[in-house]
């Protein structure tokens, strides 16, 4: 069983300390004439084809196949793998990729074991592309960080700083010694490819031909500072860090980071709080119609953990790990992110959400974390908007977890507006709604397993219902989460989204789509006079 002194020591878990310990000293000052090529700080969230946030869903895809691509904009395309005109991944001029380049990864039977850094910036109308070429059954071709060696091109420019960079990913974002203070990847895409191996257990060949071993902080791709990156139908799994997005000043901080039809589980140290799944850092954060899984077992990271601005948790299967999802303060007194007029709201809607104690891996007391865990002066204050979602709890009170919290908030300065979920409790642990603070609104219509808890103890969480509670003891629901035929949750949802508010792109924040474990996102048809509550309508 998991203790409450192990919960509460998760509470503070996932600090940026490796981030800050291991890249200290990457950075110098550098001259005034060196810092004019930063961007002003008040470009970082203007892009005019971001004007409003979110984007829509993109078009839909019915599996994971996929094939080769042709450059565009101007760009080039790099084929690789068995028969192409490149064999192996090190071969490739990584660090002179450009607008509307691709490079085409084919899948063979063994992993591609190259070390990547990337520094390419691409153009919104041309992004650089990392595409992965499936064989016949959709397998992805694997880039591994075990056993590794660099890649030339690294090699030749010594991309890789030793003792601060080299040991922190299979694949890093960043820029070369040679480039200019300021600057930063962007637009690049990142898709079909299953990248693994980077954790302590693993070795790699360093640029200097000794053999290196990865960080305990150490992610299959690593950004130190990236805007428009997107992952879109990877698999991430077998690292310490699936995927890790720094921000680490105004002059570095990342943005725009999308993460969409993926499946990101089993990574993680055992022991260790501090590696997660997902671990971003950044403005404007989107993660939809993905499979995020469970940590590796002993591991007591988060499924998700996401310091930013503007979150957007979408359509996605999440299974718990100490926490499903940590949205919590930015760190390192990044104000280019903090003032983001979004950074004290997220939208979490069209998920399922499933907590199981019975699991090898470790589960979850407290579900949901808002607000903050470290840094009380940047917490964010503001509403969890968090509708249309299915939660399912299995517990036993006696053998597991003693209660099992579905939103965890540090102070009454956070709130979280629930309408149109379903709550499931199967086992027999108290099922709570708030755990040590903030405040919890009941809107619209939910359906809660009888039983629930407004909170614990003397917890200070501020309880207000302005809704109803569907009826029944049984949701109704089928062994894929889907309501039946008959079950008293069908119709009884809205499809309207939050209230509108400057910025943000209202009607991408309705309830149009629901997750598909065979293409990630699916269209959701409406089958009666309303939408049914929770994340998949009658079929």
């Amino acid at each position: 069983m998991t203790t409450s002194r192990q919960q509460a020591r998760h509470r503070g878990a996932g600090r940026w300390v490796q981030g800050a310990l291991l890249l200290a000293q990457l950075v110098t000052a550098g001259t005034a004439a060196a810092q004019t090529g930063l961007p002003p700080p008040s470009t970082l969230l203007s892009d005019e084809s971001v004007a409003t946030w979110p984007p829509p869903v993109p078009p839909l895809r019915s599996n994971a196949c996929s094939e080769a691509l042709k450059a565009r904009g101007g760009g080039r395309t790099f084929d690789v793998g068995p028969g192409k005109p490149y064999t192996e991944l090190e071969d490739v001029p990584w660090l002179q990729l450009g607008p509307g380049d691709v490079v085409n990864i084919h899948h063979r039977a063994q992993p591609y074991r190259t070390k990547i850094g990337l520094r390419a910036e691409g153009r919104a109308d041309a992004p650089v592309v990392i595409n992965g070429v499936t064989d016949a059954r959709c397998r992805r071709p694997e880039i591994s960080g075990a056993s590794a060696v660099t890649a030339r091109d690294a090699v030749r420019a010594q991309f890789f700083d030793k003792k601060h960079s080299e040991h922190l990913g299979t694949i890093v974002l960043y820029r070369s010694p040679q480039d200019r203070y300021g600057h930063r990847p962007r637009h690049i895409v990142f898709q079909n490819l299953k990248v693994s191996g980077a954790n302590k257990a693993n070795t790699y060949i360093a640029q200097d031909g000794s053999t290196g071993r990865y960080a305990s902080g150490a992610a299959g791709i690593y950004a130190v500072v990236v805007e428009h990156l997107t992952l879109d139908n990877c698999e991430i799994t077998g690292n310490a860090n699936g995927l890790f997005v720094n921000s680490r000043s105004n002059d570095e901080a990342s943005a725009y980071i999308t993460v969409r039809r993926s499946r990101l589980h089993d990574n993680g140290n055992p022991g260790s709080w501090l590696e997660h799944n997902l671990y971003v850092q950044a403005a404007r954060t989107l993660y939809e119609g993905n499979y995020i899984g469970q940590l590796v077992p002993g591991a007591l990271g988060s499924s998700l953990k996401d310091r930013a601005s503007g979150t957007v948790v979408r359509y996605n299967h999440i299974v718990a790990a100490a926490r499903a999802l940590d949205l919590v303060e930015i760190e390192d007194g990044v104000t280019r992110i903090s003032d983001d007029p979004l950074y004290n709201d997220a939208w979490v809607f069209g998920n399922l959400i499933v907590d199981d104690a019975g699991t090898p891996a470790q589960a979850s007391m407290k579900l949901i974390h808002w607000g903050g865990d470290n840094s009380p002066e940047v917490f964010r204050r503001g509403t969890l908007h968090f509708y249309n979602n299915t939660v399912v709890v299995k517990a036993e009170q006696r053998k597991e977890f003693w209660y099992v919290s579905l939103f965890d908030m540090p102070t009454s300065q956070q709130t979280v507006s629930a309408r149109g979920n379903v709550v499931v409790n199967l086992g027999s642990t108290d099922l709570r709604l708030g755990a040590e603070g903030g405040n919890i609104e009941l809107a619209g219509t939910n359906w809660i397993s009888p039983g629930w808890l407004p909170r614990g103890g003397n917890a200070p969480v501020a309880l207000r219902s302005t809704g109803r509670l569907a009826p029944g003891r049984d949701p109704g629901l089928a062994p894929d989460w889907r309501p039946r035929a008959g079950a008293p949750v069908l119709d009884l949802a809205s499809a309207v989204p939050p209230a509108a508010r400057a910025g943000v792109a209202v009607e991408n924040l309705a309830v149009r789509h629901e997750y598909s474990p065979e293409g990630g996102l699916a269209e959701r048809r409406r089958q009666g006079r309303g939408y049914d509550l929770g994340a998949f309508e009658l079929r």
